[in-house]
């Protein structure tokens, strides 16, 4: 059940998302005009593919400049990204800065006065002392109480020219004041869910989109704290016993200090180009809305579960502009529903679902993303939900309304309804079809309906390594563990999880996503797949691949232009580049862990390896200079390294590079110049004698 157990702590406040922006490749739609001396070729800063920077040619220094500049591009209708709507309705010719808005961008994650605005404790778990204490405490990912405390949260894209897939790892999820904590461990790898770029009547492209986050303290992280005694031993519906908390979380409304919105186009690129010059940041600021409750045994990790209702497409009223075409379809995000045969209560959660109207858009501080308070939701019309029994039983029943436009309510209990079910329904409600009715001057239509299957990855997003040999598959992936895992599928069928030898066939299907502007056609992975069982990709080339799972009967569209991110099952696998052979650094190619030999110079690991991180991440040499061969030529420094591009650190704050993109074989490289390093003998001067 995760959240939809009790109690429910909820919570409301602002994030900052600092992610750094030139591995995007947002402007690969786009082309260089003809008079470049490049022309034709796609507006790209990143190889994804190779783990290397797109240069053209340039220098170091001449690039670095170059994306920080504004340069005039050519957008082909053709060229143009079909389901991220980023270019829809922009001009064919126009000027763009290649880093885009957040260059300097050092991938942070820090949470913003999060605070509890609401508790659910109908079983009256929570005593006094520990409400007043959540209530005085904030929620952050912070490592320690107190102003010595920092975030130790970032935002990586497993796929950086794809939205599908972010992560977020951490050290530490904690609720607490300067000197109490309520809890404080280190959370599972939370993933994008329900990713919707039409969240916002006002806001259009990526500032319009929201998504989800769920993650899982476990119980051996909590031992001793505060929290657990508010939390039940075991679950009063199901009977499971408590194994952690789980925190789900959805952010939304993402705006920068210097937005699109706020500036005209000139105006916006004047003022980037100016905080650009002093190497200043352009962080994302979006509201997070949450729910912290007690995690059982058997409950998934990443994903809320139950009986899903999926978005049906309807015309988007004429004022809404956030799906870039007004009056074109849009749809809400999907609602997850959990029916509580103990309590009789039919509960549905709406966190992600129903689209917001954005109201700073005027006056003084229009557009200012630390304002709040000012994104109310959009009133599509009346909303209902209702059941449809099986055969055989009488006509649709209504279940309730779902009054959405009550925000300071809503917040307060987590945007999760409650709906209580008499006896007489509670059959009817358990055998039938749930779904959303609206009623509106625009609208006159069901809008969610209820689908037989949630089919979702709990490691929705993954690491693997090529192989280069041909024909080569792999089921091994690196997900938030030094240790490499399995990937699978899973699927619940009106909320019960589907059973291994359920007669229900599925299959696998996969993209080939990059480069992003050329992406693959879906091609058949596996038919017959059962559920559980361990995925198996081919990994003679490196790359990305989405894959998606779907019963037998239905297929996913041909082309990944109209793939749908917001329903559509989603496993994001990365395979890391190890195509070349670095045998000729080594002093021994066959040793378990290889020294460098004399070949094995600065230059070799920076070309290698370093530059991508230089150029694409330039806020990793605010700390380290990445293009600096005397910084590295230094014992210390090699132990550091050595130690932060580890596999142990591969989960934690520390790791290097935070993308995590660092195949085996340029790791080996690293570390065998690490210890090439450390092993170097001093030099012996010689002493003069008088």
């Amino acid at each position: 059940m995760a959240i939809f157990d009790f109690p429910r702590f909820n919570v409301k406040g602002l994030i900052q998302v600092n992610v750094g922006t030139a591995n995007n490749d947002d402007y690969s739609g786009y082309q260089f005009p003809k008079g470049n001396f490049y022309p034709g070729q796609p507006v790209r800063l990143a190889d994804s593919k190779n783990v290397q920077p797109v240069t053209y040619g340039m220098t170091d220094d001449q690039w670095v400049k170059w994306v920080q500049s504004s340069i005039p591009v050519y957008a082909p209708p053709t060229k143009v990204a079909k389901f991220f709507s980023r270019y829809e309705g922009e001009p064919t010719n126009k000027n763009v800065i290649p880093g885009e808005w957040n260059y300097y961008g050092d991938m942070g994650l820090t949470m913003i006065n999060v605070k509890l605005v609401g508790m659910n404790d109908p079983y009256q778990n929570v005593k006094p002392d520990l409400a007043a204490l959540m209530r005085a405490s904030t929620l952050s990912f912070n490592n320690r109480p107190g102003s010595n405390g920092r975030s130790t949260a970032m935002l990586i894209d497993i796929n950086p020219e794809d939205p599908t897939n972010s992560q977020v790892f951490t050290d530490n999820l904690a609720m607490m004041t300067d000197t109490q904590v309520v809890f404080n461990g280190k959370p599972t790898k939370a993933m994008t869910r329900w990713i919707n770029f039409q969240r916002n009547a006002n806001l259009t492209g990526p500032n319009g989109a929201a998504a989800s986050f769920q993650c899982v303290v476990p119980l051996s992280e909590l031992q001793g704290q505060a929290i657990l005694q508010g939390l039940p031993l075991k679950s009063p519906s199901t009977g499971k016993a408590l194994a952690g908390i789980v925190c789900r979380y959805t952010l939304y409304r993402p705006l920068q200090v210097i937005n699109y919105f706020k500036y005209t186009a000139a105006a916006w690129i004047q003022q980037m180009i100016t905080l650009y010059s002093t190497g200043g940041t352009n962080a994302d600021f979006l509201e997070l809305q949450g729910t912290i409750a007690p995690w059982y045994e058997g409950d998934a990790i990443s994903q809320t579960t139950g009986r899903l209702l999926n978005p049906l497409a309807f015309p988007a009223p004429p004022d809404f502009k956030g799906n870039g075409k007004p009056g074109a379809p849009m749809r809400v995000a999907p609602v997850i529903a959990n029916l509580d045969l103990t309590r009789k209560v039919l509960s549905i959660d709406c966190s992600p679902t129903f689209p917001d109207n954005y109201k700073g858009t005027d006056g003084p501080n229009k557009y200012d993303p630390m304002i709040t308070g000012n994104d109310p939701k959009y009133d599509i019309g009346n909303l209902t939900l209702s059941i449809k029994p099986k055969d055989g039983h009488p006509a649709i029943v209504q279940i309730g309304t779902i009054d959405y436009k009550d925000m300071l309510k809503n917040d307060a209990n987590g945007w999760i309804f409650d709906f209580p079910i008499n006896a007489a329904l509670l059959n009817m409600v358990a055998e039938g079809q749930l779904f959303v009715n609206c009623q509106g001057t625009s609208v006159k239509q069901n809008i969610l309906e209820e689908t037989p299957y949630l089919i979702f990855s709990e490691r929705s997003g993954a690491y693997g390594e090529q192989n280069p040999v041909p024909g080569s598959t792999s089921a091994n992936f690196r997900d938030d563990s030094a240790v490499t895992t399995s990937v699978s599928f899973i699927a619940y069928r009106n909320g019960k999880q589907v059973p291994s030898g359920d007669p229900q066939k599925f299959s696998l299907y996969y993209y080939d996503t990059t480069p992003n502007q050329a992406p693959g056609p879906r091609t058949l992975l596996q038919a017959n797949y059962v559920l559980g069982n361990p995925v198996a990709v081919p990994v003679s080339s490196s790359g990305n691949i989405l894959i998606t799972c779907t019963p037998a009967e239905v297929m996913p569209p041909l082309e990944y232009g109209n793939f749908d991110p917001l329903t559509g099952s989603i496993l994001n696998l990365r395979i890391l580049p190890n195509d070349i052979n670095y045998s000729q650094y080594y002093k021994d190619p066959k040793a378990k862990i290889p020294e460098g030999n004399d070949s094995l110079t600065f230059q070799v690991i920076y070309d290698q390896v370093l530059r991508n991180y230089y150029l694409l991440y330039p806020a990793m040499s605010k700390v380290v200079k990445l293009n600096d061969p005397l910084m590295w030529e230094d014992a210390t420094m090699a132990r550091e390294l050595m130690n932060r591009i580890s596999l142990p650190a591969w989960p934690t704050s520390i790791a290097m590079p935070r993308t995590r993109d660092l195949s085996d074989s340029r790791r080996q490289l690293l570390t065998a110049w690490c210890l090439k390093i450390i092993n170097r003998k001093p030099s012996s001067a010689k002493i003069a004698h008088p």
